[in-house]
């Protein structure tokens, strides 16, 4: 039986940050190799299930046959033997859906019909779908609730920096020229296993600081290489800190893919991570590594805003220890020196954040409890942190400094600026009303 149709590429706006465009991969070729998800499991279609499809490629019209596909991903191979991977969630979701019970024969199966809920549930057009599978896979085998509720409350996936490992102390603070060329060293071998494993033709460059591995045109790789100079220090002078010195294990590996679906890849063999949904990812390592990895957008701003962001979570990473940062510490830096940098399009972040806020109480849920920053929240939290720096420039480092020495962030808050969150809270908002008063001023 062959399932033949013609389907249209879903097209989708925007991403959930926070956003990258360049990758920091320093030491994941230290680590030990992680063990392959079920998301990661290649499946080929059982004998006799063929689907041939025509759909709008980056490269024109492609038509081809199904030849293998995952949780994430599936290649369409054309005719001539050319394989091309595409995103599930790239295509409508009735369509996934379709394909998806005709390869696997779902039915009177609880495992492959909540793998079809779990698919769907990461499709924005695929909640009511999700919740049928989810609900068919609960009547067959109730002891999927809890793999159930899990799928359901990370239908749209966490952006905030990812921490990988137990912390070595050893690792933070001042490292020998020895160390220092062992993560150099570490680098070119993880960028090796990625050219290998991906087989995309990305090439590496080198600089004092950074090292970039990209399948990007070189234009745009110079590009980068001076706004990574500017923001690094932008970063180290609002930490107080010298901006000459090197503060990474050896050098930078970022990674930067034309495609996106070659990112999603990336995530998922190399970080065994599932990155649908986001637009970039920070991954911080307890041996002091960090690296990140994105896509290239069409719009040269927008990619350079996300670089910075991305930036300002590997210099905190490595800044003065270990312990992270809660979310609207490290979100908010990261977000206010984008803006400051490389301004998107639109109003500045004061008013953005006014308008957010408008109607609400506080600075929205979980604001300021730890890992809960939501999406929406990450412009009020720029804003916050431009807020800090224009009562005290000298406080802020102050700040940072005591969280990361351990000081939980309200009593360090209160310790710098003598302020409770609610305080602050207050005193923000007043500050955000008057920028709009001058914006309606004129």
């Amino acid at each position: 039986m062959i399932l033949q149709i013609k389907a249209a590429l879903r097209i989708e706006a925007g991403f959930v940050t926070p956003r990258v465009a360049w990758a920091w991969l320093l030491a994941v070729a230290m680590l030990p190799s992680l063990a392959p998800t079920a998301l990661a499991e290649e499946r080929v279609p059982a004998e006799g299930r063929v689907i041939k499809l025509t759909l709008p490629l980056e490269t024109g019209q492609v038509s081809g046959t199904v030849t293998s596909y995952t949780q994430l991903t599936f290649t369409l191979t054309t005719e001539q033997g050319t394989p091309h991977r595409v995103l599930w969630n790239a295509i409508l979701a009735d369509k996934v859906e379709l394909y998806w019970r005709y390869l696997e024969k779902p039915e009177g199966n609880a495992k492959a019909m909540f793998e079809l809920g779990d698919l769907l549930i990461r499709h924005r057009e695929g909640e009511a779908r999700a919740k049928q599978a989810f609900d068919r896979a609960l009547e067959l085998d109730p002891g999927l609730a809890d793999a159930v509720a899990l799928s359901l409350a990370n239908q749209e996936p966490d952006g905030t920096p990812r921490y990988v490992g137990t912390a070595d102390e050893k690792m933070w603070g001042e490292l020998s020229d020895q160390t220092m060329q062992q993560g150099i060293e570490t680098l070119r071998s993880f960028a090796q296993r990625t050219q290998r494993e991906l087989q995309t033709d990305l090439q590496l460059y080198e600089s004092e600081r950074f090292m970039l591995l990209t399948d990007v045109e070189i234009k745009e790789v110079e590009a980068l290489s001076a706004t990574l100079s500017k923001a690094y220090q932008a970063v180290a002078e609002v930490l107080d800190k010298d901006p000459t010195e090197n503060v990474f294990v050896g050098k930078c590996l970022i990674v930067l893919f034309k495609r996106r679906v070659d990112y999603i890849r990336f995530q998922d063999q190399l970080h065994d991570t599932d990155a649908r949904g986001t637009g970039g990812l920070c991954h911080g390592f307890g041996n002091g590594h960090v690296h990140i990895a994105s896509f290239q957008r069409r719009n040269a701003r927008q990619t350079r805003h996300v670089v910075i962001h991305e930036l300002v979570h590997a210099y905190l990473h490595r800044h003065e220890g270990p312990r992270p940062l809660d979310d609207w510490v490290n979100e908010g830096l990261a977000e206010h020196l984008a803006h400051r940098i490389v301004p998107p399009a639109g109003e500045n972040l004061y008013l953005k954040a006014r308008l957010l806020l408008e109607g609400k109480k506080g600075l929205g849920d979980g604001f300021y409890e730890g890992e809960n920053l939501q999406a929406w929240q990450y412009d009020i939290a720029g804003a916050l942190t431009g807020y800090l720096l224009e009562r005290s420039e000298k406080a802020y480092p102050k700040l940072i400094k005591a969280v990361k020495q351990g000081t939980p962030t309200d009593e360090a808050l209160q310790s710098v600026y003598r302020m409770t969150p609610a305080k602050l809270t207050l005193r923000f908002k007043q500050r955000l009303d008057r920028e709009l008063n001058k914006k309606l001023g004129g």
